[in-house]
């Protein structure tokens, strides 16, 4: 086979490095493509490749979601049809991804895992391999994943067809692409790496001065890693909401919603384990921290609201499209608020001029939200008020009307007590079923709302 000279991906390669072990070295080889994939501008992709890949993980592991699927099924009668579509519209997804990523290395598109496996044998041994290169292929570095998942996805398609998905035809199409998937090294090394510097890294100015800033190690280490949480879990969120605009089905979406549960436990965790402990450390800090005590309880208190309170309907019998996209409508809604809010509090903590809408493009503080929300609350309030005195004036189907016009538009906004009580007190009102228990009930949610109505106004002040 003619010599052919190497351009380019020598530059993977530390011209230093030959005493290093070969895992080393497949660190600076992985290092060297995430600054490729830097100077092609394709971070955003790479991150969403990423993304797609935990989701599936997630989705594969979590029984929080097989539980709410199967709630009303016994065992012999689970059709995990529902999965399977899941995992045949991500591939779809991955392959487009894989595609674009997939730029030249150098000018005779080399296999890359073959040039890697060559280097590292060069150095290592003690004789040359001179016929290692009859082996060399155009095969790119994702090519060999992307046909698998063609194939992949035809099989899946084929399954889908039948009556019935059984639990053993889902856990084998779950086994032939985990296998498929162990055997890439730049997909697992991608999937193994919790913290990409160069694709998790915070660009935003007054975060980056207040990391920049700390000058005690652990606080600074621990800030930075909470930033780069919050910030996943904003990125994440907004990639649900881009699915939710031009995805045609909505359970395409779960993988990722599965993901988001799992980025805002990981922040929960992070926050409880090292972040408040080290701001604690601090007794400068320590004085100031009520307001970042209140917005962590809040937080877990919104993260209750989605997956207790508003992910469970999206399974329930009765829900259709419309409904189940308002829900996810409500789960991005909810997070973006919680998370918004704690990153702006946080970041108070170490600079207090600093606010959420130099932080954050269009944003609305929960604050001003809550103003503006007022104003639907005083209308209601008012409606139901007019009901009581104007007898017969108002209809009740008026009264569940704007009800329920409040609840699509503007019941995400309100604290998580409150949005609880809303919706026990909205329950009960169904259950009355217009009888002679309707009115009684319907007092106690105009007292129920003067209470909202008073407390917003003390946060004003």
């Amino acid at each position: 086979m003619e010599k052919r000279e190497l351009e380019n991906i020598g530059d993977f390669f530390s011209k230093n490095n030959a005493t290093q072990a070969p895992e080393k070295k497949w660190e600076e080889i992985f290092a060297g493509w995430i600054d490729k994939i830097d100077q092609e501008k394709m971070m955003l992709n790479l991150f969403e490749l990423k993304l797609w890949f935990e989701s599936i993980e997630e989705f594969h592991s979590s029984t929080y979601l097989e539980n709410l699927v199967f709630k009303y099924h016994a065992p012999s009668e689970r059709n995990y049809e529902f999965f399977v579509f899941g995992l045949h519209q991500a591939a779809a997804r991955i392959t487009t991804l894989l595609k674009e990523l997939d730029f030249k290395k150098d000018t005779y598109f080399l296999n890359f895992e073959e040039y890697v496996v060559e280097k590292m044998l060069e150095q290592s041994m003690d004789r040359t391999l001179p016929n290692l290169k009859e082996f060399y292929s155009p095969e790119s570095w994702f090519y060999s994943f992307r046909i698998f998942l063609q194939s992949f996805r035809n099989l899946l398609g084929e399954i889908l067809r039948l009556d019935q998905v059984s639990q053993r035809a889902y856990l084998s199409m779950k086994k032939l692409y985990h296998r498929e998937l162990l055997g890439n090294p730049i997909l697992i090394s991608l999937l193994k790496k919790q913290f990409i510097p160069k694709m998790d890294k915070v660009y935003q100015p007054d975060i980056s001065g207040i990391i920049a800033a700390c000058k005690e190690k652990n606080i600074r280490k621990n800030l930075g890693i909470f930033f780069v949480l919050s910030f996943r879990i904003l990125k994440v969120n907004n990639f649900i909401e881009l699915s939710l605009n031009k995805s045609k089905y909505l359970d395409t979406i779960i993988p990722l919603v599965c993901s988001l549960k799992k980025d805002m436990e990981d922040l929960m965790a992070f926050n409880d384990v090292a972040l408040w402990k080290s701001l604690q450390a601090d007794p400068e800090l320590k004085k100031d921290l009520g307001p970042v005590g209140d917005v962590f309880k809040s937080l877990k208190l919104e993260f209750k609201k989605i997956w207790e309170g508003e992910l469970p309907f999206y399974f329930e019998s009765d829900s259709n499209k419309i409904k189940k996209r308002r829900l996810i409508q409500n789960i991005v809604i909810i997070t973006e608020v919680a998370v918004q809010e704690l990153i702006e509090t946080v970041a108070r903590l170490f600079k207090p001029s600093v606010s959420g809408s130099s932080i954050f493009e269009k944003y609305v503080s929960r604050r001003q939200k809550s103003l503006e929300v007022k104003k639907k609350l005083i209308r209601l309030h008012t409606k139901i008020n007019d009901y009581f005195t104007r007898k017969g004036g108002i209809a009740p189907s008026e009264i569940f009307f704007d009800i329920n016009q409040f609840m699509e538009n503007d019941l995400n906004y309100l604290l998580y007590k409150d949005w609880n009580e809303f919706l026990n007190y909205f329950d009960n009102l169904n259950r009355t079923n217009l009888s002679s228990e309707f009115e009684p009930t319907l007092r106690s949610f105009h007292s129920f709302l003067t209470r909202i109505l008073k407390e917003i106004v003390s946060e004003k002040k």
